[in-house]
């Protein structure tokens, strides 16, 4: 079962990585001082966000954190060069792109989230491809409505854990989930520049999601391959079983690569690979 989990991870991964531009070095068209410091960023905004809506199975954790790197990542190297500069030497034009990045990030994880507990048996009935049974359709749901959250409504709805009437959630039947920020709250959180507004942010996002980069299904990274690996299971007899503690290390190395500009071209399968040896190797050896 742990085989054909990664299979399905694998062959998710080559389709994602036939979007990915094959040209150039990724340092030539990022600025790796700003791209760290959003990450950075980005795990606090996500951290403030999971202390304030105490949801353990939400949208703002880790995952949240890796689909948008991935997000800003793919964009930035599908552009072409002479634009993707533009982004490595406009601080503001940057910190738009990764506000919006983040925005649609947590939906796309809020949206995994939901179609994985809604739907945990279809995937196992499926052809072998690791596609989302309800699909986010890009053309439409992802540029016209990523962030039509009934705004008069936001933080009665944050309350009480339910999505407000507005806002389309695929289409996937609703469950009781977590409402994700709007780009206004976004913007307050992070007391951003007044050169950033909601109205670019929206426009933003319908830039982005209109990008042949953008995924069209579940967005592959290494801790999907981290959480296969480390996973165990009644029926499974495999040599290869890892405690609580190398899990715990391989995903914090997995959230410290982010960061490396040097990883970007790098599959996810490789960085996931990398974690848990090292953090095996460090289980057995110390961690210096």
């Amino acid at each position: 079962a742990k085989r054909r989990l990664v299979d399905d991870l694998l062959r998710g991964e080559n389709h994602q990585i036939l979007n990915r531009s094959s040209g150039g070095r990724p340092e030539a068209c990022l600025h790796p001082v700003w791209r760290e410091k959003v990450i950075k960023w980005y795990f606090s905004i996500v951290s403030a966000l999971d202390r304030q809506h105490h949801s353990p199975d939400g949208p703002f954790n880790r995952s949240s954190v890796h689909v948008t790197t991935a997000l800003l990542d793919s964009y930035l190297l599908a552009l072409p060069s002479e634009l993707a500069l533009r982004y490595k030497h406009d601080r503001a034009a940057y910190q738009l792109l990764a506000t919006t990045c983040l925005l649609i990030g947590m939906r796309l994880t809020q949206h995994d989230q939901q179609r994985k507990s809604q739907v945990p048996s279809e995937n196992e009935n499926s052809d072998g491809n690791d596609r989302p049974t309800c699909q986010l359709k890009r053309a439409k749901t992802h540029r016209d409505h990523m962030d039509q959250a009934d705004h008069q409504d936001v933080d009665a709805g944050a309350e009480n854990g339910s999505p407000s009437h507005g806002r389309p959630h695929a289409s996937c039947s609703s469950t009781t989930m977590v409402v994700i920020p709007t780009a206004a709250t976004i913007l307050q959180m992070s007391a951003a520049p007044k050169t950033i507004s909601e109205s670019k942010i929206l426009t933003m996002v319908r830039e982005v999601t209109g990008s042949r980069a953008f995924p069209r299904s579940h967005v592959i990274t290494a801790l999907d391959y981290i959480r296969v690996l480390t996973s165990s299971t009644q029926e499974e007899n495999s040599d290869f079983k890892l405690t609580q503690e190398v899990a715990e290390e391989a995903y914090r190395l997995a959230d410290i690569s982010l960061t490396d500009v040097s990883l970007i071209g790098c599959r996810p399968s490789v960085v996931a690979s990398a974690a848990i040896t090292l953090a095996l190797f460090r289980s057995h050896h110390g961690s210096r």
